[in-house]
């Protein structure tokens, strides 16, 4: 399945490569291009192989399609976000060691499952803000599903109610109704309510106070 998977990855990178009708845009930041050159040469000098692109397909615009093998996981193109027509092949042993090697990041933005019956409980496992299963970024298409990641991918929200509450705040109101039994918050306190304190959080945590 893994060799399957690559095969057909390949096939459809060499084909835009080859530029058969396709076209790919510019990068859209100029300064992305030294990121992305510092990814695919970190990750060929770490032991990874490039079976279409590789730094060759870096240029002053556009970067063509790369795709790459055998990437160590402490490499910077697996680590980091590059921003590019780059992939990571990665074999595993099943599919735990895949969501563990999935979770083990710093970002966690987006991310599609396939999968004829399992599809749902492993994107469950998955930390992220958003999942497709059996489909690519369809989450995207659905206007009333919040749009963000967790960790270093997330902060805020667009879409559906959760985007609507980026343009609220919380606000927290209290009003005191009686005079409480253990005044703590005033300078006039006394070491008798200290000793009642004391000895009411020995008696909710298990701890007496100390003689």
């Amino acid at each position: 399945m893994y060799d399957e998977f690559v095969d057909a990855l390949t096939a459809k990178a060499a084909g835009l490569y080859a530029g058969s009708g396709a076209e790919i845009g510019p990068i859209t930041m100029p300064s992305q291009l030294d990121v992305i050159r510092r990814h695919v040469r970190d990750a060929l000098d770490k032991g990874g192989r490039a079976l279409v692109g590789g730094l060759d397909a870096v240029g002053e615009r556009y970067v063509q399609p790369t795709i790459l093998v055998d990437v160590p996981e402490n490499s910077l193109a697996v680590r980091e976000e590059t921003f590019e027509p780059t992939v990571t092949v990665a074999k595993v042993r099943d599919m735990d060691e895949a969501v563990e090697l999935t979770n083990a990041t710093a970002y966690g933005l987006g991310n599609t499952v396939f999968s004829k019956r399992h599809g749902m409980a492993i994107a469950e496992r998955i930390r992220s803000g958003m999942s497709s299963v059996n489909g690519v970024i369809s989450f995207a298409g659905i206007p009333g599903l919040p749009f963000s990641g967790v960790g270093e991918s997330g902060f805020g929200r667009i879409h559906g109610p959760d985007g609507l509450k980026e343009f609220t705040f919380a606000k927290a109101i209290t009003r005191q109704r009686f005079r409480p039994l253990l005044a703590l918050t005033t300078f006039d306190r006394t070491e008798k309510t200290d000793r009642l304190f004391t000895w009411v959080i020995g008696l909710l945590h298990g701890r007496g106070p100390r003689r």
